[in-house]
């Protein structure tokens, strides 16, 4: 069995003395492992298998159900463009360990791909500014693993103004009226969620890092810690309260 696609490095691991385990999540294939044998002319891991790398993917196998082996030509090396902007390929690296973690193996989910290699790309572009959008990629994430945020209208009144709060058993808006008295219980919806002209300082960053921390443990990752890479971004993007659970 073999097939060609185009694809984005998630992860590598030694597998032995001569090979290593290459996670690529791929446009039409979704995530999917191969072995790459080390040492082969044709394979360079310092080029080739880096996290963040765009490639045109070639795997094949004797049967579907065998882990292949993969053939790599690299396509666009983004993480070479942000190594020396620290929080930029923090950034990166978290997002494909969310990915690598979290995805089903060979399951195809072509929309989440072109919106993660869309980041990838926001990550270069936007230099320092990438913060809103990693918050997106992480709510989109969310999202297509089947447990999206409603944050459109409150979920007891149906109003679409004064949205203050979400509510962690239903992932649904709050507005302040109704929720101040359970505020205790709620979590701060940041503005910039539900009205994206508004700014992105970071107190808004600190509500939206515990917002989607809190859903992607739940609901992704069984209640266990996500990637330590994920953690050391947060702390080092904002101060995060001391009595945050998760830190």
């Amino acid at each position: 069995m073999k097939w060609t696609d185009r694809g984005i490095i998630l992860s590598q691991r030694v597998s032995s003395e001569h090979s290593s385990i290459v996670t690529v999540f791929t446009r039409e294939h979704g995530k999917h492992n191969g072995l790459i044998r080390l040492g082969s002319k044709s394979q360079n891991p310092q080029s080739s298998q880096q996290p963040g790398t765009i490639a045109e993917v070639t795997w094949n196998a004797r049967l579907s159900e065998h882990l292949g082996n993969w053939k790599l030509d690299p396509l666009e090396s983004l993480w070479i463009k942000i190594f020396k902007k620290p929080l930029s390929l923090a950034a990166l690296s978290s997002a494909c360990a969310l990915l690598d973690k979290s995805l089903p193996e060979r399951h195809p989910y072509s929309e989440l791909y072109e919106y993660f290699e869309d980041f990838l790309h926001t990550l270069i572009r936007c230099g320092d500014h990438w913060q809103k959008d990693y918050i997106f990629f992480e709510l989109k994430l969310l999202s297509v693993l089947g447990f999206g945020l409603d944050l459109r209208a409150c979920a007891v009144t149906q109003s679409t103004d004064d949205l203050a709060y979400v509510s962690p058993k239903t992932g649904r808006a709050v507005c302040k009226s109704v929720g101040d008295p359970y505020k205790d219980r709620l979590f701060l919806l940041p503005n910039f969620l539900v009205n994206p002209n508004a700014s992105c300082g970071p107190e808004e960053l600190q509500k939206a890092y515990i917002l989607t921390e809190y859903f992607l443990r739940q609901h992704l990752f069984d209640g266990k810690d996500l990637p330590l890479i994920r953690r050391r971004l947060v702390q080092s993007t904002v101060p995060m309260p001391d009595d945050f659970p998760f830190f």
